[in-house]
C-alpha cells in the first residue's frame, strides 16, 4: 500500500487511539518504534488524566492530525503554506498547552492568537 493510504486515516483517527489502551501501530525506528509498540501505555496515562484534561488532549489531537494528513497529500508550496503547516505542528502545540493550562485552574484561557504563537516561539 501507499505510504499516504496507511498513514492519513490513523493521523485522522489518532485522537480515538488515545482512548484504547490496546491499539498499536508498529512503525519508525529507535525510540519512536517503541513509543508506537508500546503505545498502551501512553494511552493508560492519558485515561488516568481528569476529563477536563483529556477533552484538551482529544481536541488538538484531532485537529494535529488532520492538519498533518492534509500535508502528507499537499506539497508546502507558498509561504501560506508554510504558516499552515507551522500552525499544525507547532501552533496547535501553543493551544494546547493553554487549553491544559486553564483546565488544571492555572490559568484564564489564552486566545487562540496568542497561543499559536507561543506554539510556533517554542518550535
Amino acid at each position: 500500500r501507499h505510504f499516504s493510504e496507511v498513514k492519513v486515516p490513523i493521523l485522522m483517527e489518532f485522537h480515538r487511539h488515545i482512548y484504547n489502551n490496546s491499539w498499536h501501530f508498529s512503525c519508525g525506528t529507535k525510540e519512536y518504534k517503541i513509543l508506537m509498540d508500546e503505545f498502551h501505555h501512553v494511552s493508560n496515562a492519558f485515561l488516568e488524566l481528569g476529563k477536563g484534561y483529556q477533552e484538551a488532549i482529544e481536541d488538538i489531537t484531532m485537529r494535529m492530525g488532520a492538519g498533518m494528513a492534509k500535508f502528507i497529500c499537499k506539497e508546502v508550496e507558498s509561504i501560506d503554506d508554510y504558516d499552515e503547516y507551522c500552525h499544525y505542528v507547532a501552533g496547535l502545540v501553543g493551544l494546547g498547552l493553554s487549553k491544559l493550562f486553564h483546565a488544571s485552574g492555572a490559568e484564564d484561557l489564552a486566545t487562540d492568537a496568542l497561543s499559536n504563537s507561543m506554539g510556533l516561539f517554542l518550535q
